[in-house]
C-alpha cells in the first residue's frame, strides 16, 4: 500500500556564476520547499563559482561555498568554472569548510580521487529507498592536464558506475550539457533523474526519455529547480512532478538590495586594497588608437616573449587608470580568458588573419556570451606586430612568406568559440596555462613598478 510518506523531494541549483542578485531568493526557495517533507535533497550542479564577481574573485570562490552551505545542500559537483577558473592549489582548498559533499567522478589527481570529493554519495530515506548519487563534470581535454589534472571521458566512467550500483533510484549530477543527458538518458536503463548543466539549458516542466527523467534550471539563478517523486513500496516511482520556477515570480523582501550590494562592496573592499601599479599614465580605448588595448597586447606579448598578438578590443572593458589596483584591473579584465600561442605557416596565417577581419567585422557589436568573455561586445581587431599594407600582411615589418612558420598570441575564446574555423584548424595552438589576461597584467606591472 501507498503511504503518503513515500515522497522525495529534491531541489536543485546549476549556473549560478556568481550571480547573487539571485541568492536571497533562491535560499528562501530552498527553505520553504523543504517544509513538510521527512526527505529532501538539495543539490548544486556546478558553476557556482564565477570570478567575475568581486568578491568571488577577492576570495577566489570561499564566498560562494560559504553561501553554499547556507543552502544545507546534499552534495555539488563542479563546473568548468570550478575545474580550470582556479589554479589546482586553489581548487584543493576550495571545499575545505563545505558542509556538503562534492560528487565527481571523472577528474583525479594523479589517477586518484581527489581529496576533496567523492566517486559517488549513496542515501537512504526514511521509507527504506536507497538512492546512489553520481557526478560528473566537462571534460576539456586540452585544458584540464595543463592545470594538473586527469580528466576522464565521462560516458564510460557513468557506465561504470551504474553497472555496480545495486541501489533503488540513481541521480546524475550532470555538468554535461543537454546533448550528453539526453544521450545518457536513451542509453542507461538504470539512470533514473538526471539534473543537467553546463549549457544553461532549461526544461521549464522536466523532460522524459526513455524512462529517465531530466530537470535542468536554466543560468544565473534565474531559475531554480523543484522535482516531486512519489514511490510505492516497490520503490518504484508513480508520479513525478518536475518544475523549474522563474525567481522573478518569487517574492523579494526589503533587505534583498542592501544584502546583495554588501556582497558586491565586500568584494570591491579587499581588492582596491591592493595596488598594482602606478602608470606613467592612463590609456583610453577609442577608435582608431585603442591605446588600453595596444598597452595589454604589449604586455602579453613581452610576458610570453611572442613577437606577434591579435587582441579584441571589447577584451579591454574599462580604460586603465594611471593608478591602478586590483579592483580596476578586475573591472578592466573580467574575463576568464587565457592567450594561446599559435604555430602556423605563413600561408595558413594568411588565410586565419582574412578571416579574423571578416568574422570580427560582423562580431565587433554583437554580445559575446560564454567561452569566458565578460565584456559587453567584441570590438574590434587589434593586432601587434601585424600589419596591412598595401594588401600585403607584414609580420614584424617582413612580408609574410607561404612556407615559413610564425608564432600569434591570441586569446583562448578564438580557440574554443566557434567564430573561427580556419584558425581552429590550422598550425598547432598551446594555452598558456594557468593564469588569466589580469594575473598576467598584474605579475607584470607589479614586478615592474617594485624594480
Amino acid at each position: 500500500m501507498t503511504t503518503q510518506e513515500n515522497v522525495l523531494k529534491i531541489l536543485h541549483l546549476n549556473d549560478l556564476h556568481s550571480h547573487f542578485e539571485n541568492y536571497p531568493k533562491i535560499k528562501r526557495f530552498f527553505a520553504d520547499k523543504s517544509v513538510g517533507y521527512s526527505d529532501v535533497l538539495r543539490f548544486d550542479i556546478g558553476d557556482n563559482v564565477d570570478r567575475s564577481h568581486a568578491l568571488s574573485e577577492a576570495t577566489l570562490g570561499q564566498a560562494n561555498v560559504d553561501l553554499m552551505n547556507a543552502l544545507d545542500l546534499t552534495a555539488a559537483t563542479i563546473g568548468n568554472n570550478e575545474g580550470l577558473g582556479l589554479p589546482k592549489e586553489k581548487l584543493d582548498k576550495l571545499y575545505a569548510n563545505a558542509n556538503f559533499d562534492v560528487v565527481l567522478a571523472n577528474q583525479k589527481d594523479k589517477g586518484k580521487q581527489p581529496s576533496w570529493a567523492v566517486e559517488k554519495k549513496r542515501v537512504t530515506t526514511s521509507f527504506g529507498m536507497t538512492i546512489d548519487i553520481f557526478g560528473l563534470t566537462a571534460p576539456y581535454p586540452l585544458a584540464y592536464p595543463q592545470m594538473g589534472w586527469d580528466i576522464l571521458e565521462p560516458e564510460s566512467v557513468l557506465a561504470q558506475q551504474l553497472l555496480e550500483s545495486d541501489a533503488d533510484f540513481t541521480i546524475l549530477l550532470s555538468h554535461l550539457g543537454w546533448r550528453f543527458d539526453e544521450q545518457a538518458a536513451m542509453t542507461f536503463d538504470n539512470l533514473n533523474l538526471i539534473l543537467g548543466a553546463h549549457t544553461h539549458h532549461l526544461y521549464e516542466y522536466g523532460k522524459y526519455m526513455n524512462d529517465t527523467m531530466l530537470a535542468a534550471a536554466g543560468r544565473y539563478g534565474e531559475y531554480v529547480g523543484e522535482v516531486t517523486l512519489r514511490f510505492d513500496d516497490d520503490f518504484q516511482c508513480i508520479q513525478s512532478e518536475i518544475m523549474a520556477e522563474d525567481v522573478r515570480h518569487l517574492v523579494a523582501l526589503p533587505g534583498d538590495k542592501e544584502w546583495i550590494q554588501h556582497q558586491a562592496n565586500q568584494g570591491h573592499e579587499i581588492l582596491q586594497a591592493c595596488q598594482v601599479a602606478e602608470l606613467s599614465q592612463s590609456f583610453t580605448n577609442h577608435l582608431p588608437e585603442y591605446e588600453a588595448t595596444q598597452f595589454v597586447a604589449g604586455l602579453m606579448g613581452e610576458y610570453y616573449q611572442v613577437p606577434a598578438v591579435v587582441l579584441n578590443s571589447g577584451m579591454i572593458v574599462e580604460e586603465i587608470p594611471q593608478h591602478l589596483t586590483l579592483d580596476d584591473l578586475h573591472d578592466i579584465l573580467p574575463h576568464s580568458i587565457r592567450m594561446v600561442k599559435f604555430t602556423v605557416t605563413g600561408l595558413e596565417l594568411l588565410s586565419i588573419m582574412r578571416e579574423l577581419y571578416d568574422v570580427g567585422n560582423y562580431l565587433k557589436t554583437q554580445r559575446i556570451v560564454g567561452m569566458g568573455f565578460r565584456g559587453k561586445q567584441f570590438g574590434d581587431i587589434v593586432t601587434q606586430g601585424l600589419d596591412n599594407q598595401n594588401d600585403e600582411l607584414l609580420y614584424q615589418g617582413s612580408p609574410v612568406i607561404a612556407t615559413q612558420t610564425y608564432v600569434v598570441l591570441m586569446p583562448d575564446q578564438y580557440l574554443f568559440a566557434s567564430y573561427f574555423p580556419i584558425l581552429k584548424s590550422s598550425g598547432s595552438a598551446e594555452i598558456q596555462f594557468p593564469r588569466f589576461m589580469r594575473e598576467i597584467v598584474a605579475d607584470d606591472l607589479a614586478n615592474r613598478d617594485n624594480s
